[in-house]
């Protein structure tokens, strides 16, 4: 329910690779201001998030990088290494191999005025899937750096509601059919 909505960010995140001191973490920290880059990897860089917990993913957020072409933190363009396409894939485990449900592929509008990280924020509805694991990965790119692109994100968190044990659907179950007996 709708009441049971929380906000969740990943508790690890591991790129496919990543420029120096523009790492994994800056994805996850919660600082819209610094950046995960991956190291000019281009289209096909992906993150591995994991949300520390199987959660019913309703939606994720997901914010360009913002500070691209300047000091971490400093600049805030982020026009240089856009990500035009990105796709979002929930799975059940670890080793990224059991998808749930269908991915979710967005295309961002490049700003045309840059007023802050709100400027590269997109959503992209997962539908309610149960999932711990998630993977983003970049389709394409703007090339503003011909074959030094450099996609990645500042900041990705999920709206989320919490999937029951599986001894409360039991006792949810066994309730059922009580009532279905009286």
């Amino acid at each position: 329910s709708s009441a049971n909505a929380a906000l969740v960010y990943p508790v690890t995140a591991v790129g496919s690779s990543s420029y120096p001191t523009y790492n994994d973490f800056f994805a996850i920290d919660t600082n819209a201001y610094t950046d995960w880059a991956s190291f000019h990897q281009g289209a096909g860089s992906t993150l591995k998030l994991d949300l520390g917990a199987v959660y019913s993913i309703q939606t994720a957020y997901i914010t360009d990088r913002v500070t691209s072409g300047g000091a971490n933190g400093a600049f805030v363009g982020g026009l240089y290494d856009f990500t035009l396409s990105y796709t979002i894939q929930a799975y059940q485990d670890a080793l990224f191999t059991l998808p749930v449900g269908a991915g979710v592929t967005n295309t961002p509008a490049i700003p045309g005025s840059v007023s802050g990280p709100n400027s590269f924020l997109t959503t992209a509805s997962l539908s309610g899937v149960p999932a711990r694991y998630v993977l983003y990965t970049v389709n394409s790119v703007n090339h503003a750096l011909g074959t030094y692109d450099n996609p990645g994100l500042s900041d990705i968190h999920f709206n989320v509601s919490a999937v029951p044990e599986p001894s409360t659907w039991a006792m949810m179950i066994l309730g059922f059919f009580g009532v279905g007996f009286v």
